[in-house]
């Protein structure tokens, strides 16, 4: 094999950070780290990230690594892939983990075989506008203070935590603890229907 594409000599490069020798790396492993992260991740339907993803992520962290010093007894190919398998099937575990965690719905897809547009509709019913509307005044007057009403319409319309935080003048931890506040006091009325 000749020098300009030995991946011992590519290693070294890396190291003292040649861009062109991570190009090099990714071009010779990245289709076969796909293949590995899609194994791992058969067991899931389409995922937001998929198994491209997972192995573009595992290089990344490999050239990371290798800048920062992390990865001192890797010298050839023979650590490398095995190392790269290890980060690939790390990534694609914690991808499985993130997916099956029970707030994004344990794992649990729901397919009714419709079209979403058909699911969804064109525009909601009158009925359902006057429920949702009753159901936020119930929520709203159950919070019983003005601060945190407030607060939960911010988030309600779609505003992330340091907005709320300025528009309200407090901290974010101060809105978090709101936050966590709010979602008690709805959790104990629903509990409670």
């Amino acid at each position: 094999m000749s020098p300009s594409n030995s991946v011992t000599e590519w290693l070294e490069q890396l190291k003292a950070g040649d861009r062109d020798a991570a190009e090099k790396l990714w071009q010779r492993y990245f289709g076969s780290l796909v293949q590995v992260a899609r194994r791992k991740l058969r067991r899931l339907p389409r995922l937001p990230r998929d198994e491209e993803d997972v192995a573009l992520s595992a290089l990344m962290s490999l050239f990371d690594g290798t800048a920062q010093g992390r990865f001192p007894k890797l010298h050839d190919r023979s650590g490398l892939w095995p190392l790269l398998i290890t980060i690939t099937a790390r990534k694609a575990a914690k991808v499985l983990r993130h997916e099956h965690c029970p707030t994004r719905g344990g794992g649990r897809v729901i397919d009714t075989g419709q079209p979403l547009d058909q699911l969804i509709g064109r525009a909601p019913t009158p009925d359902f506008i006057a429920e949702v509307a009753e159901e936020y005044r119930r929520l709203m007057e159950r919070l019983g203070d003005d601060t945190l009403r407030s607060l939960a319409a911010l988030k309600m319309e779609g505003y992330g935590n340091s907005e709320i935080a300025q528009k309200l003048g407090c901290s974010r931890v101060t809105v978090q603890r709101r936050l966590r506040l709010i979602y008690r006091i709805w959790e104990e009325r629903l509990s409670h229907e």
